[in-house]
């Protein structure tokens, strides 16, 4: 066991600024992967928040403990009304899924092509004022707000009783970046098309979407405390689309985003799902040292050291294939790979290529965590 130097607190900030800690911090992304582990069913956590939070706190402790839990539960910080994302349909386990499902993402067209030349005109948070009811099909604003709200009081109670233990939840909001939450609302397909066909129309909604995005966002992050924001990001990847779609519909945006939270002492989290291998030169033109790129195990990690040595802090990407399907003896040799390449003078945070897998085993995910602990790199 590394001879620990530094709090909790100290070892993640410390990584995110480039600076080299007393171990590299790690984290595994879980939230499914709590509940399966105390032997519940999906339905049991997503049914009782109680539930929910004693599965994570438990598995937390289980695990022998780590830098930071991405999720004190298993749902999104929001405040009433407002939406840091689209506000799509989950489809739950023991209610619309069977009860051991995982939670799902009903993706469906949510707004037409001609409501493009609203948004532009109203912005998003009066947009889904006037448009949600429709929408949802009957339930109203004012319905979805009450489930905020009493959903985000019980984020900061476990985040309290968390912050009581020295266990630091991730983050204090989410936010979709532009083409996430527009692509989200259109279904993948139908918001490609636009891009083609009605880039102007997009262009327009975005400019007047991006400052109600952020304030969400912060409106969030001023009653959890939480000074992290995690921006979801996707399909605004080379993975999907050229290199000019993204400098026309996802960088500036998230250049605003950047330049939004960092004034406000806020640290930018970018969730980048996909390979983003084309994307991350793009990365060195925010500021040093402010921002973390997550990668979720599709992105070569080795060459995104190369390319943000020195600039951006990294975290990944110990895959989902090897956490369900490999031994903890391959997982140990993985982790030191990352610690010894990646780690190598700091800006590292060792954690799970996205989520942590469901079916992840438990050895495996301890076996990531243990090597945190016990491997300081090779000098």
């Amino acid at each position: 066991m590394i001879q620990e130097t530094m709090s909790r607190a100290e070892r993640f900030n410390a990584a995110v600024a480039l600076e080299k800690p007393d171990r590299v911090p790690v984290m595994p992304l879980m939230t499914a992967f709590a509940v399966r582990a105390q032997g519940l069913t999906q339905g049991a956590g997503w049914r009782d928040v109680e539930t929910g939070f004693q599965a994570m706190l438990n598995t937390f402790n289980d695990l022998g403990g780590f830098d930071r839990l991405y999720k004190p539960n298993l749902f999104w910080p929001m405040t009433g009304g407002r939406f840091c994302s689209t506000p799509v349909r989950v489809l739950i386990p023991g209610r619309q899924l069977p009860e051991d499902a995982l939670n799902q993402i009903d993706e469906r067209v949510l707004f037409s092509r001609a409501d493009y030349d609203r948004i532009a005109a109203l912005g998003w948070n009066a947009f889904w004022d006037e448009h949600y009811e429709e929408m949802s099909g009957g339930r109203t604003i004012g319905q979805v707000a009450a489930t905020q709200d009493r959903l985000l009081k019980e984020y900061i109670r476990e985040v309290e009783i968390y912050h009581d233990l020295d266990i630091h939840p991730l983050f204090g909001a989410y936010v979709d970046s532009s083409i996430m939450a527009f692509s989200m609302a259109r279904t993948l397909t139908q918001f490609t098309m636009d891009l083609y066909e009605v880039p102007d129309k997009i262009k327009a909604a975005m400019d007047a979407s991006c400052a109600d995005l952020i304030q969400n966002a912060l409106d969030v992050i001023a009653l959890t405390q939480i000074p992290l924001v995690f921006i979801v990001l996707e399909r605004g990847s080379g993975f999907y689309y050229r290199l000019d779609v993204f400098e026309q519909f996802e960088w500036p945006y998230l250049q605003r985003y950047v330049d939004a939270f960092l004034s406000e002492g806020i640290t930018p989290w970018f969730h980048f799902d996909t390979d983003w291998g084309l994307n991350l030169p793009y990365l060195k033109q925010l500021p040093k040292g402010k921002c973390v790129c997550d990668l979720d195990g599709m992105t070569d990690i080795f060459k995104a050291k190369e390319i943000l040595d020195g600039h951006m802090c990294i975290s990944g990407d110990v895959p989902a294939d090897l956490l369900t399907l490999g031994t903890p003896e391959q997982i140990r040799d993985y982790c030191q790979r990352l610690i010894d390449e990646v780690g190598r003078g700091g800006g590292f945070i060792l954690t799970t290529g996205c989520e942590c897998p469901v079916d992840a085993r438990f050895e495996n995910v301890k076996m990531m965590i243990d090597v945190a602990k016990n491997y300081r790199g090779k000098e």
